[in-house]
This record gives structure tokens, C-alpha cells and sequence, in this order.
């Protein structure tokens, strides 16, 4: 939208008066033409039948509302042939035919909507002295003819979450003009090979694993190059050493134990070791009680799929994500939930001295806070009472009563890392790891050899992807295969037998942009205020592109 001019358009209407009040302005305006067209005949007419007042908004003049009093005529058709014999003059530039908004304000407000949306969009207009409702803007946003793209020659795909987990979209962007160029539905294969027969002439396709496009692609554009998105097959083969480390916890748990036993670390490894030194509170029972209820799911789980269910019939029945499912058949035992990460808090600076007083035997916790309250801590007696909760539970039953202790300092507390974490662990900086982290290593290594030969593939992968060395990939393949490990031979087999991350590595396409178009796909979906139907997102996500 272009405002250029004070009135709509000078060149059919002229300024009369001016009248102000308080919150408006009224300019009283007339047609300038001295003649009109018939709409039906198209036939040029000076014959004037009657005049009438139009009463339309306009654009607001330094946030003051403006109407305008327009005064229109009717003239007579000359055409004897015409059907039309009274007609109203039209004025396409200024105003829309039964309008009440001119057509610059109709165009603003279609702007604000499209950028802002809704509610948001409404708000502002009426700041700016253009009152309306969110309705409208959306209604502005549905009548907008959507935009024609041209074929693009590169096409970028990736999936979107209406709801994560349960229903997902697809878009669809042009990599070379980095613009949006239409939403799907779904997910599906024959929505998307619909949508390539129906545009003819693209050359590369890039895209994630996902299997439903590789389909898609080879039957609606079985012409072009398919290209697996690096990222993705980087996050794919970090996710296959995750789910071999998942079926090493024990080894885990041994290696944890061994490398903290000559830093007198007690391992925090289940809601039962607790149970053996602190007494059973309502907190304690309901995580005893949760565990034994996540050990029999897992049970369930494994003896179903014996049975022959699919992780799709498991995943519904008890209403977990499938790669949920999928970790559970992968694991030899119940994986334990991870503690939650705690924040660094006020009491931190007050370490040293808290555990200095503690080894001297001092276990009261409000003398522990009066003195550290001297020092400057803002905290509450509660806070040091819940930080030295974990240091009581090492102290000998009985001996917890009483409130010094002839010897002992505080015993840290550690919790077994898991596959997550060991997987960063491995593949992280060696030198940036403190002594404890590479203690852990050491002993892990030791106790499984394989995790060396693991580690080696996965960075020797992460090397020849970003270096796109498609002789090294060959060589890369053969050791996988090789290696004995079950995730990365299967992983191996299904890089070896797509064409598409061959194509990865000799051009330089990828989903990055994608990516990103999804991210801002979001933002508008969440702007939305709920109002986020399929029309209506695709409306925005291609106008906004």
C-alpha cells in the first residue's frame, strides 16, 4: 500500500470544506468527471439524475479518524439498448462499491491484519484512529486473493505441528527466492506427489528422512534430485549412538560408580537407595509408587510387542509418543527418570563457608543461617534448611538426631548421567571436560570397549558431512556395517540405500531456510490467539513470506 496524496485520489474527487470536532475531521469532497460509465454497457454518459451523500471512513490523519462526505451522482444510461437505465457512478480508486471504508483504508487494515493479526491488529488500528474489530481484519485476511508463485526450480520441504505429537503439516519454500510458496495439510505422500504433478519443472527437492516424502517426491517429480539435509542426518546419527548407549546403563551405572568411589560420591541411583538411609515421607512413597508403576508399563510394553502389536497400537493404547515406545523396546532395563536440574541460587555463595561449619560439626540449620545471614544472605531459613536436607540423609540413622557430629565432612551428590548426557560426553570438546567427566570416560571406555569404536564412526561421520567427502562416506560405510554395533548398521544401511545424501554432499542445497520459515510459521500460528485454522495460517504464512 502506497499514500501518496491527502485525498484517495485527487484525479477523480476535489476538496470542498473541512470540518473539525474533537476527535474527527469530515472533508466534504466531490467527483471532479463530468461524465460516468454504465456499468452494464460501458457506455460514457453527462445525463445526471440525481446526486446523494456518501458517508465513508478514510485514512485517519495523524491518528485523528477522517470521514469523508462523498457526493455521488446517478446518471441516466444514454445506450437505448440497455437494460441499465439509472446507474450510480463508479469510483474504483476511491471507494468499492456499497463500501464504508475507502479503498486505502480497506488496504491498511488488511496490512495491519496480515502482520499482526486478529486481536493484536485491532488494538493498534484503533490507536491509530482506525476502529475496528478483529473479525474484520480476519475477514480482510480470507477475502485476499492468495499470491501466485512461479515453479520454483529448488524446492525446500519440511514438516510443521498443528499439535505436536498428533496432527502435522507440510510447507513448501522456493530456496532460491527464500519465500514460502504453500502450505499442505498433511503429511502424507499423495497430498504432497499431488502437489508436484500439479507443478511440473522442479530440478532438486530437499528434505529431511522423513520416509512419506521420499515416496511423495518419487512419484509427483521423479525427475529431480532428491538432497537429505545434513543437519538432519547429523541429528540421525547422533540419535542412533543414543539409542545404543540407552541398552549400556548398566555399564553406565558401573563406570559412574567406580570413577566417584575415590572421591567419596555418593551415585543417587534410584528411589530405593534412598529408601535404605531416609525415612519413607509421603514424597518418598509417591516416587516409590510412580516407579513401580513405569516398571510395569515397561513390562507391558516389551510383552505386547513380543505379541506382535506395532509401536503405533502401543503407542495408543497407552497414550505415549511413538519414540517413546520405541526407547522403552530399545532399553534392557526401566530407564530411571533424571533429577531435575537445579538453578544456581543464593546459597551458592555461601557454599564453602556451609560446608566448612558442616564438617565441624554444626548440622542446625537455623544457626547455619543466622551466621551466614550476618554475611549478607537475603534468604530465608527455609532455603538452608532444603539445601542441607540432602547432606542429612548421608548421616548415620543413628546419629541424624543429633546436632554435631565428632567427624565427617558433607559427602556430594552425584546422579548417573544418561544416554543424552554420555552422548555429549563423547562427542564434545575433550579438552573443555573437567576431571570428573573424564574420569567417567576413562572407566566406560574401559569397561566397554565398543563405545571407542563407537565414538570414532560418529565423529569421523560429523567430519566427512560438513567436509561433504563423498569418498570418505564409502569408506565410512563399509566400517558401520563392520563395527557390530546394531543402530549404526541399520543406520549405515539406510544412508546406503537412499541416493539423496549422496546428493548432500555434492551440492549445496540443504533445509537451513526451511528451517527458518518453519520457526517464523510458529511465531504467526501463536500470534493468533487460537484463530489459527488451516486457511487462515496459510493466508498469512504466504502473504508474510
Amino acid at each position: 500500500m502506497e499514500v501518496t496524496t491527502l485525498l484517495a485520489d485527487p484525479r477523480v474527487i476535489s476538496l470542498e470544506t473541512i470540518r473539525s470536532s474533537e476527535k474527527s475531521l469530515t472533508l466534504a469532497v466531490r467527483v471532479v468527471r463530468s461524465t460516468a460509465q454504465c456499468p452494464r454497457c460501458d457506455r460514457a454518459s453527462e445525463r445526471v439524475h440525481s446526486r446523494y451523500i456518501r458517508r465513508v471512513a478514510d485514512l485517519p490523519w495523524l491518528g485523528v479518524a477522517v470521514r469523508l462526505e462523498l457526493q455521488a451522482r446517478r446518471f441516466f444510461c444514454t445506450n437505448t439498448l440497455c437494460r441499465q437505465d439509472i446507474f450510480c457512478e463508479r469510483l474504483p480508486s476511491v471507494v468499492a462499491r456499497y463500501a464504508r471504508r475507502t479503498a486505502r483504508l480497506n488496504d491498511a487494515l488488511t496490512y495491519i491484519g496480515f502482520i499482526i493479526g486478529g486481536e493484536a491488529g485491532a488494538r493498534i488500528a484503533r490507536e491509530l484512529g482506525m476502529t475496528t474489530s478483529p473479525d474484520t481484519l480476519i475477514r480482510r485476511i480470507r477475502q485476499s486473493a492468495t499470491p501466485e508463485a512461479p515453479i520454483p526450480r529448488v524446492l525446500g520441504i519440511d514438516d510443521w505441528a498443528k499439535r505436536k505429537g498428533q496432527t502435522y503439516g507440510t510447507i513448501l519454500v522456493d530456496l532460491a527466492r527464500h519465500r514460502p510458496i504453500d502450505l499442505l495439510p498433511d503429511r502424507e505422500a499423495a497430498t504432497l506427489a499431488a502437489w508436484l504433478t500439479a507443478h511440473p519443472g522442479i530440478e532438486v527437492v530437499s528434505r529431511d528422512r522423513f520416509r512419506a516424502y521420499k515416496e511423495g517426491i518419487a512419484r509427483g517429480a521423479p525427475t529431480a534430485i532428491q538432497v537429505a539435509d545434513r543437519w538432519h542426518l547429523l541429528k540421525n546419527m547422533t540419535e542412533a549412538l543414543e539409542r545404543w548407549l540407552n541398552r549400556q546403563r548398566p555399564v553406565i551405572q558401573q563406570a559412574a560408580k567406580d570413577a566417584t568411589a575415590s572421591q567419596e560420591v555418593v551415585i543417587e541411583e534410584s528411589v530405593a537407595t534412598h529408601a535404605l538411609h531416609a525415612p519413607v515421607t509421603p514424597q518418598l512413597q509417591r516416587s516409590m509408587e510412580q516407579q513401580a508403576t513405569r516398571l510395569s508399563r515397561f513390562q507391558e510394553v516389551k510383552e505386547l510387542y513380543r505379541q506382535g502389536a506395532t509401536i503405533r497400537g502401543i503407542a495408543a493404547k497407552f497414550r505415549m509418543h511413538r519414540r517413546t515406545v520405541r526407547l522403552l523396546l530399545n532399553a534392557d532395563e526401566c530407564p530411571k527418570r533424571a533429577p531435575p536440574r537445579r538453578r544456581r541460587n543464593k546459597i551458592a555463595a555461601y557454599l564453602p563457608y556451609l560446608k566448612q561449619r558442616w564438617a565441624e560439626g554444626c548440622h542446625n540449620a537455623s544457626e547455619l543461617w543466622r551466621e551466614i545471614k550476618a554475611q549478607g544472605f537475603a534468604g530465608c531459613e527455609s532455603a538452608v534448611r532444603h539445601f542441607i536436607a540432602e547432606w542429612r540423609l548421608n548421616v548415620e540413622p543413628e546419629l541424624r538426631r543429633k546436632r554435631h557430629l565428632s567427624s565427617g565432612a558433607p559427602i556430594r551428590r552425584v546422579t548417573i548421567p544418561g544416554a543424552r548426557s554420555v552422548t555429549w560426553l563423547l562427542l564434545h570438546d575433550e579438552s573443555k571436560l573437567n576431571d570428573q567427566q573424564r574420569a567417567f570416560l576413562t572407566q566406560f571406555c574401559e569397561q566397554q570397549p565398543e563405545v571407542i569404536i563407537a565414538q570414532k564412526l560418529v565423529r569421523r561421520f560429523q567430519h566427512l558431512v560438513s567436509r561433504r567427502d563423498v569418498a570418505a562416506f564409502d569408506e565410512w560405510l563399509t566400517e558401520a556395517k563392520n563395527s557390530k554395533l546394531p543402530e549404526l548398521v541399520n543406520f549405515a544401511a539406510g544412508l546406503a540405500g537412499d541416493a539423496a545424501v549422496r546428493a548432500a554432499l555434492t551440492t549445496k542445497w540443504s533445509n537451513g531456510q526451511v528451517e527458518g520459515q518453519v520457526n517464523r510459521l510458529k511465531m504467526i500460528k501463536r500470534q493468533m490467539f487460537g484463530r489459527a485454522n488451516f486457511d487462515l495460517l496459510r493466508q498469512r504464512v504466504l502473504h508474510s513470506g
